[in-house]
Order: C-alpha cells, then sequence, then structure tokens
C-alpha cells in the first residue's frame, strides 16, 4: 500500500471515529447533560427551600420561647380585659371589695352599652364592649375611699363615672349612701 493510501484511509478513519464521537455526544451525552442541569437546578431550589423551611421553624421556636416567657403577662392580660363580659366574675369582685371595707351593697344595676369599634379598618383589631354598673351602696365615707382605692388597683379595669354621695343616717353619724356609676370592659370574640 502506498503512503497517500494510508494517509486517507487513516483520514477517513479518524473522520469516521470524530463523526461517531459526534454521534454519540449527540445522541446519548447531551440529553444526560440537559436531564444533570435539570436535577442541578431542582436541588439548588429544594436546597433553598430547605433552608428557608429552617429559619422559619428557627422564627417558630424563638416565638414559642417568647410566648411561654410572656405566658403569665398574657394571662394578666386576659383578665384585666377579658374576652367575654363574665358578669359573675364583675359582682364576686364588687361584693368581695366591699365586704372587704365593710360596705353594704343595696344594688347592681348592668347595662350592657354598644361595642365601641376600633379607628380605622384593621381587621385585627377587635372592638370594645363596656359594660356599666349602677350600685348603690352604704357605709362610712373611709370605708367607700378604701373601696375606690381597691377598685383602682384591681386587676379588672374599672372606671368610676358618675358618684352621688347622700347622708343616710342621723347629721351625726358617719354613714352614706353612695350611688356610682363603673364602667368595666371586655373584648368580645
Amino acid at each position: 500500500m502506498r503512503a497517500s493510501t494510508k494517509r486517507a484511509l487513516s483520514l477517513l478513519a479518524s473522520s469516521g471515529f470524530v463523526v461517531f464521537a459526534l454521534i454519540v455526544y449527540i445522541t446519548l451525552i447531551q440529553p444526560e447533560y440537559e436531564m444533570i442541569k435539570e436535577l442541578r437546578g431542582g436541588l439548588d431550589s429544594n436546597i433553598k427551600i430547605l433552608a428557608d423551611t429552617r429559619t422559619a421553624l428557627l422564627g417558630v421556636d424563638k416565638l414559642k420561647i417568647e410566648y411561654k416567657q410572656n405566658e403569665k403577662k398574657i394571662d394578666t392580660l386576659s383578665l384585666a380585659l377579658p374576652s367575654e363580659e363574665s358578669v359573675s366574675s364583675i359582682v364576686a369582685q364588687i361584693n368581695n371589695r366591699s365586704e372587704a371595707n365593710s360596705l353594704i351593697i343595696q344594688s347592681i344595676g348592668i347595662n350592657y352599652l354598644p361595642i365601641k369599634s376600633p379607628i380605622g379598618s384593621v381587621s385585627l383589631i377587635r372592638g370594645i364592649g363596656t359594660l356599666q354598673l349602677d350600685l348603690r351602696i352604704f357605709g362610712s365615707y373611709s370605708s367607700f375611699k378604701r373601696f375606690l382605692q381597691d377598685l383602682e388597683r384591681n386587676v379588672r379595669i374599672m372606671d368610676v363615672r358618675n358618684l352621688r354621695l347622700e347622708s343616710a343616717g342621723k347629721p351625726d353619724q358617719d354613714l352614706y349612701a353612695f350611688n356610682l356609676t363603673v364602667d368595666t370592659y371586655y373584648q368580645p370574640k
């Protein structure tokens, strides 16, 4: 065989190998490479989702810890502004305060005032309900003063709106009839 024929055959064989390599690359390697790129993209996306989820879980854990630390404050706040009227609780508190200060309750009237809507249109803020108590109490002036101080320090928020004082005994006696209006509040569900 001549040298030119050998060269031509080797060039032809080389070209065949190059064409064969291109065919293998196009049919086998390139689709797999595209699939690998898609899988890497999916993996990166899943890694980001995992990192975001871990961050969110850490935030929830922090909120749980913070809630546990503030649970006592939240319970106290629930007593100060309960989610329902709790009329029996109000009457019991006033009765306890009056007995502790040697006062006699003659009557208690309860009026449900309209619920005050929050200012603005924020849907997370609920309105405030008001119960208005009309009380008639008998006792000494000093006992009544202590009674008012106890109402002021009471856990549940109570505001004295109106007060009338009448003498209930002889002019030299320290016995009075106290007519007062007290507002107490709740936050309906």
